[in-house]
């Protein structure tokens, strides 16, 4: 496996950039709230903070997002016995150690897999029913996102982004709270109160958090960085032999009319969507250079309970 599959990729790179304004807003926050707590030293919590980031490096976080944010649970034995050797054999063709990744199940009836911080490969029960190389393929373009980075910047621009989130959050919650209280006494003095006072609210949001204003622009443009990062790990994946494959598990999506689905949901949707359509990956994956198809079957294997 060539080392340039293992660096951040350009989709990547882009995400960081575009969560440049927000970050930004977020150390201005921590900053004022930490001002009256160390008036001599202001730059203790900012510095905190920013040090705080290595935290979506820990295993344990990956453990914890697993569980509480995508309802991801240990495989049972059966599950394993078909996962472990498929997971062996992408690794092999990567000249990766499975031993790095923790497989993990998500009780769907869709198929679906996911790859969560750093070392997380998720897999739906119903993708358990695909033929064992298409879900080899499937686990495949999952690693491909953990090799490009596009898990980490992620969760590390969630993580970064969390005090500006959350001071929005928190005004909109008190902004619909004064508007309810005005609707509630139904007079217009209080309703003319209410509104100047949900206006005083929204400028000390956009003055917290000039991000607000960039929404319209920064959320379509994380999407098409998002769909870049899914089109960059089916390169990876057909790179390491997987294109053939992954191209009929595509097909069969498109064939159960996932492409008509997306076309009726409109062009906001589809402006908004994380992942490109069936029929442009497959045309993607056509042009891409496919290395010859993996063996069944890894030279390493690991016992189900070490999953």
């Amino acid at each position: 496996m060539r080392a340039t599959r293992r660096r951040f990729d350009l989709s990547a790179v882009s995400e960081l950039l575009l969560a440049v304004p927000t970050v930004l807003s977020s150390l201005l926050i921590v900053t004022v709230l930490g001002k009256p707590v160390t008036p001599q030293s202001p730059w203790v919590f900012p510095v905190l903070w920013l040090v705080s980031g290595v935290v979506v490096f820990l295993p344990v976080t990956d453990g914890v997002l697993a569980l509480l944010v995508h309802r991801l649970r240990r495989p049972t034995r059966s599950e394993s016995r078909v996962l472990v050797p498929l997971l062996e054999s992408v690794c092999d063709a990567a000249a990766l150690d499975p031993r790095r990744y923790r497989l993990l199940i998500q009780n769907s009836r869709e198929i679906n897999a996911m790859a969560v911080g750093g070392r997380v490969v998720g897999v739906s029960t119903a993708a358990l029913a695909l033929p064992p190389r298409q879900l080899e393929a499937v686990l495949a373009h999952e690693v491909g996102h953990h090799l490009a980075g596009h898990t980490r910047v992620s969760l590390l621009r969630w993580w970064y982004e969390l005090p500006a989130r959350l001071a929005v959050s928190l005004v909109f919650l008190v902004g619909w709270g004064v508007l309810a209280a005005g609707a509630a006494v139904k007079t217009r003095f209080a309703m003319v109160v209410s509104l100047l006072l949900v206006a005083a609210l929204a400028v000390v949001a956009v003055a917290a958090s000039p991000w607000v204003l960039l929404v319209p622009v920064i959320a379509p443009l994380l999407a098409l960085t998002s769909r870049r990062a899914e089109l960059h790990a089916d390169r990876v994946a057909a790179e390491l032999g997987y294109g053939p494959l992954l191209l009929e598990v595509l097909q069969r999506w498109r064939n159960e009319g996932h492409d008509v689905l997306r076309a009726r949901a409109g062009f906001k949707a589809r402006m908004l969507a994380s992942h490109p359509s069936c029929t442009s990956r497959i045309s993607k994956l056509v042009q891409t250079r496919t290395a010859p198809a993996p063996k069944h079957g890894g030279r390493h294997r690991l016992k189900p309970t070490g999953v």
